[in-house]
């Protein structure tokens, strides 16, 4: 079985609360069990800081969902979590290259795009897990947190 688990916040990358011990733990519990599992997150500034090693594995433009007009170019990064995960980071500096936190700004108000931002994430995590996949690799399973 192949599973792609996509968050928006993962220990010990980026921690805002428990959502980033659950996308640590359980992809790793998972890949334990033998379950081909990969992780899908934003590629904040924390993140890239703490990997090295990350490589291209698409570039494309999301289609917009209804109602945005104008998304940005993205591009898919591959990494691997300490726990052996394999991570794909959503590159896209405009939506995600930003000071503060997943969701904050550095003054702790809402990012008054968050939900393009994370609309951008459920998008590619949607076209990951179709016939359209950039990627040989294809989910059999989104699982998909929050956003």
């Amino acid at each position: 079985m192949r599973v792609l688990f996509v968050t928006s916040e993962v220990a010990p990358l980026l921690k805002s609360g428990g959502l980033a011990d659950v996308s640590a733990a359980l992809p790793a519990a998972l890949l334990g069990m033998g379950v081909d599992v990969r992780l899908l997150l934003p590629c904040y500034p924390q993140v890239i800081k703490a990997l090295s090693d990350l490589q291209i594995v698409a570039d494309f433009y999301a289609a917009p969902p209804p109602g945005f007009s104008g998304l940005p170019p993205s591009r898919l990064l591959l990494g691997s979590l300490p726990s052996g995960v394999p991570l794909y980071l959503l590159d896209c500096p405009e939506m995600f290259l930003r000071g503060g936190g997943p969701y904050l700004d550095g003054y702790g108000v809402d990012w008054t795009d968050n939900a393009q931002r994370f609309g951008l994430l459920s998008r590619v995590a949607a076209l990951l897990g179709s016939a359209d996949t950039p990627l040989q690799w294809k989910p059999d399973v989104v699982h998909c947190n929050d956003w």
